[in-house]
């Protein structure tokens, strides 16, 4: 398992950003058109991200080709949030963030081999309509 799975790390990176990680980060992979298209990730050159939704904000933090934590992380606060849909399918949600007039389509795997915490998390957001 890369460290980027691992919980015990999760919840140290988000310590140290002053955020708690406990039921609200999901693993993600936005559609590759989206780092041309949307500004945040363009910063970033990882395919792959921990979301983590919150009253206040939304949280991505980056996950290296080596399956590391990105040092960098970004947040868009919900007062940007124009519009929020999700979309529940078969083994995946997708997930569309509208904010600052751009699109942000995300996937998000309701199951990961080696990350068993992504399934109750997940199902958590769910539980709490994702914060919306």
């Amino acid at each position: 398992m890369n460290e980027s799975m691992k919980t015990e790390n999760i919840e140290r990176y988000f310590q140290e950003i002053g955020k708690t990680a406990e039921k609200n980060v999901g693993y993600i992979d936005p559609k590759i058109s989206q780092y041309m298209l949307w500004g945040a990730f363009a910063s970033f050159k990882m395919k792959n991200y921990l979301i983590a939704f919150y009253p206040d904000e939304i949280v991505f933090v980056g996950i290296t080709m080596m399956g590391k934590l990105s040092d960098e992380h970004f947040s868009i606060p919900k007062d940007e949030v124009e519009s929020m849909t999700v979309k529940k399918g078969l083994i995946q949600y997708k997930i569309v963030i509208k904010a600052d007039g751009k699109k942000l389509p995300l996937k998000c795997n309701k199951k990961i081999l080696g990350a068993p915490w992504q399934k109750e998390h997940i199902a958590f957001l769910e539980s709490v309509d994702w914060y919306q």
